[in-house]
């Protein structure tokens, strides 16, 4: 009875922890990218058009809401965890985001939403959401002056399985101007034990953080991806550095 007991108990932790996801992801993680996203809205034009890509339970972007509906910043963003893309709904509609903004609200379109979140994939056909749900044409290719003025990728880019294919997902989305924003903490220098240990923590917490990457490890995946050149990467202010990691902003452009 003892050792069926040792074997339950972990079992039925994890089963709870997993009941409570998006909770125990907002309780882990908001704290550090809700920084990580004031960071990114301070560079961004006023009235872009951003599609967030690993949006998790939107709580983050909502502790920003004032510096989006100071820029007029519209937000589209998708994630592949139901529980996530759930909480975020509620989250945004509690903060009165998920509607349209009133007509003639200066930098939107009509109809188009203050935010909103769907369930889906990187690796899917995302053209659609350049629309509004108001729009009765949907063209393809997406039009130009229709696409996203920025794609953001708030520690969710190595959490993908194949993050090159991700960046050049995105390039049919978003305007030839655009850009790409990436804030995630990168290592150091490579860790073997953490290399085993990262990918592991999915199982405790419930929370993938991907695979352990380093600062050489993303120059790697821009240089694959064969799309973009990098504009910017700097530390966040006001976020982890130390010895072994640091939290950074990187920005890429299309290349001509």
């Amino acid at each position: 009875m003892s050792l069926f007991l040792a074997l339950l108990l972990p079992a039925s932790g994890l089963m709870l922890l997993r009941f409570f996801a998006a909770d125990v992801y907002d309780a882990v993680i908001v704290r550090m990218t809700a920084r990580w996203y004031q960071a990114v809205l301070q560079r961004l034009n006023k009235g872009d058009r951003i599609l967030d890509v690993g949006i998790g339970t939107a709580t983050a972007l909502v502790k920003n809401k004032a510096a989006l509906l100071d820029r007029h910043i519209s937000v589209v963003g998708i994630d592949y965890e139901a529980a996530y893309v759930r909480k975020a709904e509620a989250v945004l509609k509690a903060a009165e985001l998920w509607c349209p903004a009133p007509s003639g609200t200066e930098g939107y379109r009509p109809g188009e939403f203050y935010c909103r979140v769907l369930e889906r994939s990187i690796y899917d056909e995302l053209s659609d959401l350049c629309f509004e749900e108001s729009d009765k044409a949907k063209s393809h290719p997406v039009p130009e002056d229709l696409r996203f003025d920025a794609v953001y990728f708030s520690g969710s880019l190595t959490v993908m399985p194949d993050p090159p294919a991700a960046l050049r997902a995105v390039v049919p989305l978003m305007k030839s101007s655009g850009r790409i924003f990436i804030t995630q903490t990168f290592q150091r220098t490579h860790s073997p034990l953490m290399a085993f240990i990262k990918p592991l923590l999915k199982y405790v917490t419930t929370i993938d953080f991907g695979q352990l990457t380093t600062e050489d490890d993303l120059k790697r995946i821009i240089a694959e991806a064969k799309c973009f050149e990098t504009l910017e990467n700097e530390p966040i202010p006001g976020s982890v550095k130390n010895g072994m990691q640091t939290a950074k902003l990187v920005i890429l452009k299309p290349k001509a």
